[in-house]
């Protein structure tokens, strides 16, 4: 897979983005980690002359892992569709496709370019964070485990992300509706689950409490990227209950690795800066998209005008009917004049 000429052009046309990564991880692991012990944990420690325990140390840096783990996300996404999205607005993919390498080729660089900068950078961080912690007065309550399990779990969740994102570019004709489908799709499961469970609330009146405590609620969580994005934090606290829960982002990789590369081998320039690049696609998305809002609409007017909901069926039927029917007809108007545009961004 490695060929240098390749992996400098790809490095070349990512290259901000690509050293965004060890920056971030920089700034919200070892320069703020020294902010927090220097700054916070031991002016508390002057202050109410208590010692800090190991537990209370590390999660006093919580916060930081979660913002650290937003933007390294929203990266991730940018880079994405940076190789590929603005890849075809920039019209840079007929010079890629005119190099003497196969489209695979060319997918598994841009994809092993941004999981090799994405682990490098953590990795290093990793080591820095864990070099302020034993240079500072809590060196004692250093835990090897809790940086194992964070570059761990934080590579296998951004990893299916970026995977999912690549694949994204490689059905749509933007690096706009990339970008904005990547976001939509990682936390659709959940999204889905719950209009799909407000209807069957108002036509079979099933208590969408039992739904909720449902096994199946929790593997919609665990295909929905974005929970696992922001719930790493829990993971490294909680590594024992999380690693059950992985096999979400390892399936997005596993997945759609290979479907971005059929799809990346078959797609044509000529439908560039549509939505939706393969013709075949185009009506089962509108349709998706215009099911989606007419339940959406439907569960918010049910909502809007009937506040009780615990009345009888029949006074909720009308509004959601009234949205759904409304709703739907209308996205699929819209869709249908959206899906002939072709987007500049």
């Amino acid at each position: 897979m490695f060929n240098h000429a390749l992996w400098m052009k790809e490095y070349r046309q990512a290259k901000p983005v690509l050293w965004m990564l060890p920056v971030i991880c920089l700034l919200f692991m070892g320069v703020a980690r020294g902010f927090v012990i220097w700054n916070k944990l031991i002016p508390y420690e002057g202050m109410y002359n208590r010692d800090l325990t190991a537990e209370s140390f590390y999660s006093a840096s919580y916060g930081l892992l979660f913002m650290r783990n937003c933007a390294l996300a929203g990266l991730i996404v940018l880079l994405a569709t940076s190789f590929i999205g603005m890849e075809r607005r920039n019209l840079l993919n007929d010079f890629t496709f005119s190099l003497p390498f196969s489209r695979r080729r060319i997918f598994m660089v841009k994809w092993g370019i941004g999981v090799t900068f994405l682990a490098a950078s953590l990795f290093a961080n990793e080591v820095v964070d864990a070099l302020v912690i034993l240079l500072s007065p809590f060196s004692d309550h250093f835990n090897v485990l809790y940086h194992i399990k964070d570059f761990a779990f934080t590579i296998i969740v951004l990893t299916g992300l970026y995977t999912f994102a690549l694949f994204v570019g490689t059905v749509t004709g933007s690096a706009f509706a990339q970008a904005i489908l990547t976001a939509i799709f990682s936390i659709f499961p959940v999204g889905f689950m719950t209009i799909l469970m407000f209807f069957v609330y108002v036509n079979f009146r099933w208590d969408a409490g039992h739904v909720f405590s449902n096994p199946i609620f929790q593997v919609m969580m665990d295909m929905s990227l974005f929970f696992h994005v922001v719930g790493i934090r829990e993971g490294v606290e909680n590594a024992g209950v999380y690693i059950a829960h992985m096999w979400g982002p390892l399936l997005y990789t596993a997945l759609f690795l290979p479907l971005g590369l059929y799809c990346y081998q078959r797609n044509r320039l000529e439908y560039n800066g549509r939505i939706i690049l393969f013709r075949q696609l185009q009506a089962v998305f509108k349709a998706g998209v215009a099911l989606c809002f007419a339940l959406a609409i439907g569960m918010c007017f049910t909502i809007l005008f009937v506040p009780d909901l615990d009345r009888s069926p029949n006074a909720l039927l009308l509004p959601y009917y009234f949205g759904f029917i409304g709703g739907g007809l209308v996205t699929l108007i819209v869709m249908g004049r959206l899906m002939k545009v072709r987007l500049k961004v």
